[in-house]
């Protein structure tokens, strides 16, 4: 995968429609259907989340000649500002994964209080 970083919400929504604009969805010809290309995620950040829009990028080598080969099935909707990378930066605040199960907390009894009774 590769990634288009955005300094905000707002500009990996406004480059997803653009790329629906260039594929032709029928929102920007009936007003109605499907307006984005690409989904867009936001950082879990609280101050000046940023976003990302995740690009299909295939790399493969050939075994017989070792060249390495790269296919990216929508680099007809890049543009010249459009500046892939291959990974998000180190800096990049994620959710909090779900499924993880919350830190438990130690209790600590107290040594004046008897335990209670069954």
């Amino acid at each position: 995968m590769a990634y288009l970083i955005f300094d905000n919400e707002q500009e990996a929504e406004l480059r997803s429609e653009q790329a629906g604009i260039q594929k032709g969805l029928s929102y920007h010809k009936t007003a109605s259907g499907s307006r984005y290309w690409w989904g867009w995620s936001v950082e879990a950040a609280e101050e000046n989340p940023r976003a990302y829009i995740e690009i299909k990028k295939y790399v493969w080598t050939n075994e017989e000649t070792s060249e390495v080969h790269t296919n990216i099935p929508d680099e007809n909707l890049l543009n010249d500002n459009d500046e892939l990378v291959d990974e998000l930066p180190e800096d990049w605040v994620f959710a909090p994964d779900p499924m993880e199960e919350p830190p438990t907390e130690d209790v600590v009894e107290d040594p004046e209080e008897p335990p209670l009774a069954d």
